[in-house]
C-alpha cells in the first residue's frame, strides 16, 4: 500500500433483495495514507434506507441524505433473469444441514453458481423514486428511518434497508499546500 496523504472518493455498494445501489460519497475524505482509508472504510457500518423520496446512507455515525436528483452520486442495478435461472431456488436449512453433515457447504456456495458478478446485474435507468416504485411493485417498505432522523424530517418515513456489499476507494488528490 502507498503511504501517501490525499484525498480520497468513497463509494459503498449495497443490497437489497436484487438490487444494488452504488453510492458515492459527495465529499472528498482527507486521510494520511490509503492503508488507512481502506482499513476505515473497510470496518464501517454501512447501509441506505430507500424511501419515496430521498436515500439516507449510514456510514459509522454519520448520515449522508441523497435526493432524486444528485443522480451523479447513486446508481441502482437488479440481477438479471438469467442469474436467478442460475441460482435456482434459496437453499432451505435442511438443505444447509445436509450439506455441513457432507461437509459440502463450503464447496457448494463457493462454486461458481452462486457467485455473482457485475456481469449478472443490468442498471437500472430510473432515480431514486422510481426504483422505490419498482420494488415496491413485489414488496411493502419493511423498515423506518431511525427516530433521531426522522424528527430532523419532520415525519415517520419507511423503505427497504440496503446492506453493505463492498466499497471503493480512489486517490482524487494528493495532500499538499493548500489543504
Amino acid at each position: 500500500m502507498r503511504s501517501i496523504r490525499g484525498k480520497y472518493r468513497i463509494s459503498y455498494g449495497l443490497q437489497y433483495d436484487a438490487w444494488e445501489l452504488a453510492v458515492q460519497l459527495p465529499e472528498l475524505e482527507l486521510y494520511e495514507s490509503e492503508e488507512e482509508v481502506r482499513r476505515i472504510s473497510e470496518e464501517q457500518t454501512v447501509s441506505a434506507l430507500l424511501t419515496a423520496d430521498a436515500i439516507f446512507l449510514f456510514y459509522g455515525k454519520l448520515v449522508q441524505k441523497f435526493l432524486p436528483e444528485q443522480r451523479e452520486f447513486y446508481q441502482f442495478s437488479f440481477l438479471k433473469e438469467k442469474a436467478y435461472d442460475r441460482l435456482g431456488p434459496p437453499l432451505s436449512p435442511e438443505d444447509i444441514d445436509k450439506l455441513i453433515e457432507k461437509d459440502m457447504l463450503e464447496e457448494v456456495i463457493f462454486s461458481s453458481q452462486y457467485i455473482l458478478t457485475e456481469n449478472d446485474y443490468a442498471e437500472f435507468q430510473g432515480d431514486l423514486s422510481e426504483a422505490y416504485r419498482e420494488i415496491r411493485k413485489t414488496k411493502k417498505p419493511g423498515y423506518r428511518l431511525p427516530e433521531k432522523v426522522a424528527d430532523r424530517e419532520g415525519r415517520e418515513i419507511c423503505g427497504y434497508l440496503f446492506g453493505s456489499l463492498w466499497y471503493k476507494v480512489e486517490l482524487v488528490k494528493e495532500a499538499g499546500y493548500g489543504y
